[in-house]
């Protein structure tokens, strides 16, 4: 699993939209759907860390669903 896969499959989960998530986040949401559909393939650990704020999430549990 990827990491745009791990956050975008957590987002759908709970049921936050993408406009919600960069809502929480502060980021723009273009940056945001840039992170989710893979195209930021290294967002920057101040702005992953935002975003698994956001989804009330840590590193450990990102780093259980990218295996490591």
């Amino acid at each position: 699993m990827t990491l745009s896969e791990a956050l975008s499959a957590e987002r759908t989960r709970q049921g936050v939209s993408a406009y919600e998530l960069a809502r929480r986040t502060g980021l723009p949401r273009s940056r945001v759907n840039a992170i989710l559909g893979g195209e930021t393939l290294n967002p920057g650990v101040l702005t992953l860390l935002k975003i698994l704020a956001a989804l009330e999430r840590d590193l450990a549990w990102l780093g259980k669903q990218l295996g490591a």
